[in-house]
């Protein structure tokens, strides 16, 4: 049974972090959207481990699509702010309509706007070919999707992958699109004490490895391959991700075998420690009349309504993931220094200019940017922050966004230092980082740089976060983060689309089968990104900000990674 509730309006400006609705969405289920164009006369049938289901053709696309399939117990009542337990039972009467999306898990922002919400949202998506059998083994992409851990949802609009599976038909090269819900925000990173000792915590994060498990489990009653699983995220989930290749100090797994991290890595998002998180924790459960309660705070917080623990937990600050011991045993920079990671295949980029959303804004001086820096990064060195006014010097020409000459910003003659600085801290040291490590542990390497700004972008923002998303995906629907119609988009969009399915398929982006295209170097031969705009596709050598980036690297716990 499913409830739904709204998450209500925004309460925290931060709660965009990371945001996939960074441009935010033109509302509707991608697939409703195609099966109106659908003439199927048999639903296609699949037989999972908790009884039959029974699927959507999508007959515009030569598709089935498998929704709102339930991978976990719904997490509610007693098991609000506990880890997901598996699903144990089968469907009533041993079968399950799996024709629409499930509510998503309710989260504070944009992303969430327009969308049926439900805690009973744990569910997963399978969009296979039309007619894929058991025996095709197909491999499998799992998309994680992004929004700062506070909001996002898998019946995200922008994130129809139709184009894609079409496209890897068209290739010669069929692969499978596996999308989920995990919870967002406060209800799936509250952070306090009390959780801690019951190990409760990140629990976004296990929602999003039981359903890995349950891949493992089930993807072949659909035609897929467990053994050819690559994870697939943007942004929070690109982070989400990059925890999974350091999840529990392990070097190996059976539950994936590659890894596409766009504009992300491990340490994007700072790790809170319980002195931040306890006292807003405090907070929250005396604005909630829970501090004191009889039966304990817990107990009251999993009997509060959905809006008033939301709305209330989140106007104390974004929620996110912290260094619990167990999935996250430590801070990634000590577990990259410590090689404990599980190498596979890795396809990993960033964005130019993404800093241009995120850094600190209205800064008019040097003294302003040395502010900005302490008060983002409170436990920095004082010696640390001299060091980074050097190597983000006031000099507009080579401020963020990049190539913009010595025209300042509106919002603050030194904002491009922060843009910069921001920029590199949240992506692209980490993104350098991880590929030479990855190189170094003898796995195949492909790091990209996307330089095309968005169709709908200004000057002010440059080539920002989730911009590459429309191209990869080739999603021509109306959102606000459009694939673009100037010449030279749909002939990126396909590459980018193409090479994606190559990797997936081959572990390769190189099987393309783009005329005139540059062969993408592996990482291990050469460190060097593939360049994106829509006038040209290049290969660049890997070393801008070569100082900056390599300073950055060291500073591990200032930086709380």
């Amino acid at each position: 049974m499913r409830s739904s509730s709204s998450s209500g309006s925004a309460l925290v400006a931060l709660a965009a972090l990371l945001a996939a609705a960074f441009f935010p969405a033109v509302l509707a289920s991608p697939v409703s959207l195609l099966a109106r164009s659908t003439n199927s006369t048999a639903s296609p049938v699949a037989h999972v481990r908790n009884g039959t289901l029974h699927g959507l053709s999508l007959a515009s696309f030569s598709q089935e699509a498998f929704l709102g399939i339930p991978y976990a117990q719904p997490p509610v009542g007693e098991l609000r702010l506990r880890r997901p337990r598996a699903l144990e039972s089968g469907f009533d009467g041993g079968q399950l309509d799996a024709k629409a999306y499930s509510p998503i898990c309710p989260g504070i922002g944009s992303d969430n706007w327009g969308y049926e919400q439900s805690e009973d949202c744990l569910t997963i998506n399978v969009l296979r070919p039309a007619g894929t059998t058991a025996e095709d083994r197909l491999p499998v992409a799992f998309w994680i999707y992004g929004g700062g851990f506070s909001q996002g949802g898998s019946a995200d609009r922008r994130y129809n992958a139709s184009w894609v599976v079409h496209r890897s038909i068209e290739m010669g090269k069929p692969i499978m699109f596996v999308s989920i819900n995990y919870r967002v925000s406060a209800l799936g990173f509250l952070h306090a004490n009390e959780l801690r000792a019951e190990g409760n915590l990140n629990l976004g994060l296990y929602d999003q490895r039981l359903a890995l498990h349950w891949v493992q489990e089930n993807i072949a009653a659909f035609g897929g391959d467990p053994r050819r699983v690559t994870l697939w995220g943007e942004s929070a989930g690109g982070v989400s991700i990059a925890h999974h290749l350091l999840a529990y100090g392990l070097t190996s797994t059976p539950l994936f075998h590659g890894a596409i991290i766009e504009s992300a890595h491990a340490g994007t998002v700072a790790f809170p420690s319980p002195e931040t998180d306890q006292p807003r924790f405090e907070v929250f459960a005396n604005a909630t009349g829970c501090a004191g309660s009889d039966g304990g705070v817990l107990e009251c917080v999993r009997g509060l309504d959905l809006d008033v623990l939301n709305q209330t937990a989140t106007a104390e600050g974004r929620w996110v993931p912290v260094v619990d011991g167990d999935l996250i045993a430590s801070y990634p920079s000590d577990a990259l220094n410590a090689r404990k990671f599980v190498p596979v295949p890795l396809l990993i980029g960033a964005n130019t200019d993404e800093g241009s959303a995120f850094g600190s804004k209205g800064l008019n001086s040097t003294s302003d940017f040395a502010a900005a820096i302490a008060a983002r990064w409170p436990q920095m060195q004082n010696s640390t922050i001299e060091r980074l006014l050097e190597l983000y010097p006031n000099d507009p020409s080579v401020g963020c966004p990049y190539g913009t000459g010595d025209g300042v910003l509106p919002s603050g003659t030194h904002d491009k230092r922060s843009n910069s600085l921001w920029g590199d801290v949240m992506y692209h040291f980490g993104r350098r980082w991880m590929a030479q490590l990855f190189a170094e542990a003898d796995q195949p390497v492909f790091s990209y740089r996307y330089n095309q700004p968005a169709e709908n972008a200004t000057v002010l923002l440059g080539t920002a976060h989730f911009a590459e998303v429309a191209s990869v995906f080739s999603n021509p629907l109306p959102t606000q983060n459009p694939l673009g119609s100037r010449p030279g988009d749909a002939e990126l969009a396909r590459l980018m689309t193409s090479q994606w399915i190559s990797f997936i398929h081959d572990g390769t982006p190189n099987n393309h089968g783009v005329d005139g295209a540059p062969t993408w170097p592996d990482y291990r031969d050469e460190p060097s990104n593939y360049l994106y705009s829509r006038k040209e596709w290049e290969v660049e050598r890997d070393d801008y900000r070569q100082e900056q980036l390599a300073f950055l690297r060291t500073l591990g716990w200032e930086l709380q990674q």
